[in-house]
């Protein structure tokens, strides 16, 4: 029976991610907006200065001022700052108008001028002509004009006109005339109030009002709450500072500039164009404005006017190409088209004030649209970030066929980062989204082939840009690349998308100096494979795009591992699952010498292994024998001790002993006769799993002939076992061999410990190892003469693994 006191197994989600809700929901918070206007826009003004003042109540406050002292100060200094520019912008209004009737000869003589300056009249006066004389078309006059009055019965005088009657309103009361004055001035004044009401409550309550809002806008996520209430407050600041900033530093050039050519007022009109900035694309247009007419009405001739447009101009430039994005960076995060809408959004919801207010407003909106996921598309819609990943544009290109704009993404990258970063990081991840659309839907192959044959143009245009790149001075010539060999072939595994991630291989190859062949699917396939070309070839690269190419892989490897044992075997699985980090295992479930998972970690390892010297049998020689000396002598101690020929279980006991001391997946006892025993794919611990080679290829035949602890921390990097067959085949990359000693001195064999990834060994664990040598060859050579006197046949024999 369910306790009744737990809640339902599975709970009713709301229907609150609805889009329906959520149209229904922005559609009643524009209608609110709207008609709640009256109250809602000083709120606005008010959240907009307190995020300006906050800074200075804060510093306040660290002056040991109290709260409510460090508010009313900063509230005040901030309104006096207002009122103060108020009342210049007052005075240079007042003096502006008073001046005006001064300017007005000088106007009548330019607009003389404009209708005398061509012949005929000038085209102003022609303009003027024409549209009075359309103005009497339309209206009549002219027909009137010319009627005569008709003539009336009996010669009687013509009716007279009526009489004219004039309506005068009284005169108006004092009350009236207040009321006429002060009432426009009532809602300017009222929003002021309770602008600074709102100001200083805000500030006041900045830390409650924040708690509340994060409980109410979180929902039980505190931690997202708090980041978009943060983002949302940085940017706007950020941007409020910055365009502070801008416009001073616009404003005051521009009031210095119109003193200095003769402007009047030239103090308004530097405040006018700092204020105006404010407003997005339109403000600047309007601070030019004024002074563009004073300009015409105060100089006779046309030099003051070019001047100022000149000064326009250049102030207009510089702000917008250096001063603008030196300063904003990203602080705002709108896209340019986002800003207009938002400002005719605004405008037609709240008026100028909405104009003035509209780029912090949509700054927080996208702000909420980034935390909000019923309402990521705000972001989306007005944001500045890109909604697609680099590597995602690139595919939609070669989707759509569109080479010339992936080509442009592609050098844009490879001039910023390299070549190879772009592969990595935006090539191959492309070809991989093309792949998962493939393994989705397997009923369409044409598009596979179009990014995939897209995507070879592009990696061949990117290698041509690299080669016409001024900085790459070490870049070989096309006649050298031609006539350089190719010890790297770089073969596509299964489908076309695969060989346009081994072109990206053999490019970034090239780049390196490193010649590389690209072969097609169809030379894998099982007809094709016995006939592949590896003259002069070291290292054969396949690429997969496949989640699982571990199949596919295996069966190519082992393949060309008959072929050519000396070449390296690298499988680069470009489309492996987030959990496949043991790149080890993956190598030896494939039979590969290595899997790799990013281009970088490819270059890497085949620049390592090229980098070493080559080996004998790759010049041609045959590769110098292991040699140990004293053969005959070696194995007629051994046939003495009873270890020729035949297996003891005393030897599996001791190998899982020391496997299980030195936390090992293998130990060997391996006795120098003519072939040694190595372990083969089979659980540790089992002897019969052990095959023969010849002593010349085993790891262990060092221990015998330097008659020391021989260690390899990584086999594959010591220059004594990266040729040698074994550690290709079985994948082994870390060994440590003691050398097993007869009371006589004579090293009959080793006792090793081996291992699939590198690990690191002890100068105490050498001497453990040692010690344990030691302990077996004791015990054997004791059991030996106790048999030897009994008269009984030896029964110790052989090798095991543990």
């Amino acid at each position: 029976m369910a306790d009744p006191a737990l809640p339902p197994p599975h709970p009713v989600q709301p229907a609150s991610g609805s889009p329906m809700f959520t149209v229904g929901g922005i559609v009643l918070a524009i209608g609110g907006l709207y008609f709640g206007r009256d109250i809602f826009i000083p709120f606005a003004l008010a959240i907009l200065l307190s995020f300006a003042l906050t800074p200075l109540v804060n510093w306040l406050r660290h002056l040991r001022l109290p709260r409510i002292a460090a508010v009313i100060v900063a509230v005040t200094l901030a309104f006096v700052l207002i009122g103060g520019i108020a009342f210049v912008v007052g005075r240079q209004l007042v003096q502006l108008a008073n001046n005006l009737p001064t300017y007005q000869t000088t106007i009548t003589e330019k607009i003389r001028s404009l209708q005398t300056s061509a012949p005929g009249g000038g085209i102003v006066d022609k303009v003027t002509t024409t549209i009075q004389d359309l103005s009497k078309e339309i209206s009549g006059e002219e027909k009137k004009g010319t009627e005569q009055p008709a003539p009336t019965l009996g010669g009687a005088a013509p009716p007279q006109e009526p009489i004219t009657v004039r309506l005068e309103q009284p005169q108006a009361q004092p009350l009236e005339i207040i009321r006429t004055i002060v009432g426009p001035l009532l809602a300017p004044l009222a929003t002021a109030g309770l602008v600074v009401i709102f100001v200083i409550f805000v500030l006041l309550e900045r830390e409650d009002l924040r708690d509340r809002f994060i409980k109410l806008a979180g929902a039980g996520d505190l931690q997202k709450s708090t980041q978009a209430l943060n983002d949302a407050a940085a940017r706007v600041s950020r941007y409020l500072l910055m365009q502070l900033v801008v416009n001073l530093t616009y404003g005051i050039p521009i009031g210095i500039g119109l003193y200095f050519i003769g402007v009047p007022n030239a103090v308004l009109w530097g405040l006018l164009a700092a204020v105006l900035r404010f407003v997005p694309y339109l403000g600047p247009f309007l601070a030019a404005l004024f002074p563009i007419a004073l300009a015409i009405a105060v100089d006779p001739g046309w030099s003051m006017l070019l001047w100022v447009i000149g000064l326009f101009l250049v102030a207009e430039l510089i702000s917008n190409n250096v001063i603008e994005p030196w300063l904003y960076g990203s602080s705002t995060g709108l896209s340019s088209l986002a800003i207009i809408m938002a400002a005719i959004f605004w405008t037609s919801l709240w008026g100028p004030v909405g104009l003035f207010l509209a780029t912090p407003l949509t700054v927080c909106l996208v702000v909420i649209g980034r935390y909000v996921p019923q309402l990521e598309f705000l972001g989306v819609l007005l944001g500045s970030d890109p909604v697609l990943a680099p590597e995602e544009r690139l595919y939609q290109r070669l989707l759509a066929g569109n080479l010339e704009e992936a080509v442009e993404i592609a050098e844009n990258y490879v001039d910023e980062h390299s070549s190879r970063e772009f592969y990595d990081h935006v090539g191959i991840p492309a070809l991989r989204l093309a792949e998962n659309d493939r393994q989705r839907s397997t009923t369409d192959t044409n598009y596979r082939r179009l990014v995939a044959n897209t995507a070879v143009c592009v990696v061949r245009e990117v290698a041509d840009h690299v080669r016409e790149t001024p900085s790459a001075s070490d870049q070989i010539e096309p006649d050298e690349a031609k006539a350089k060999p190719s010890p790297v072939l770089c073969i596509a595994g299964r489908t076309e998308l695969d060989r346009a991630a081994s072109e990206m291989v053999a490019q970034v190859l090239d780049e390196k100096a490193i010649g590389a062949r690209v072969l097609p699917p169809i030379s894998v396939t099982e007809g094709a494979l016995a006939q592949l070309d590896l003259t002069g070839v070291e290292v054969v690269c396949l690429s997969y795009l496949h989640p699982q190419p571990q199949v596919f892989a295996r069966y190519i490897c082992r393949r060309l591992r008959r072929r050519a044992p000396h070449v390296k075997l690298i499988v680069c699985c470009w489309n492996a699952p987030p959990q496949s980090s043991h790149t080890e295992d993956m190598a030896r479930q494939m039979s590969a010498d290595a899997a790799i998972l990013s281009l970088d970690v490819c270059i890497g390892q085949v620049e390592a292994w090229l980098a070493r010297q080559p080996s004998p049998s790759a010049s041609g020689d045959e590769p110098a024998p292991l040699v140990v000396d004293n053969e005959h002598e070696r194995l007629e101690a051994l046939r003495r001790l009873g270890l020729a020929g035949r297996r003891g279980p005393i030897f599996d006991e001791v190998s899982k002993r020391v496997a299980q001391a030195f936390d090992a997946p293998i130990a060997l006892v391996s006795l120098t006769t003519d072939e040694q025993p190595v372990p083969d794919a089979a659980p540790a611990g089992d002897s019969a799993s052990m095959r023969r080679i010849p002593h010349e290829e085993s790891i262990c035949g060092h221990v015998a002939v330097g008659d020391e602890v021989v260690v390899a921390e990584d086999v594959s990097k010591d220059p004594r076992f990266t040729d040698n067959p074994l550690v290709l085949e079985k994948g082994i990359r870390f060994y440590a061999g003691a050398p097993l000693r007869l009371s006589s001195g004579l090293v009959v064999g080793s006792l090793c410990v081996i291992d699939m990834e590198p690990r690191q060994f002890s100068d105490e664990e050498r001497r453990r190892l040692q010690q344990m040598a030691d302990d077996l060859m004791a015990q054997i050579e004791r059991d030996a003469a106790e048999r030897t006197q009994s008269g009984g046949p030896p029964v110790l024999q052989g090798a095991g693994a543990g």
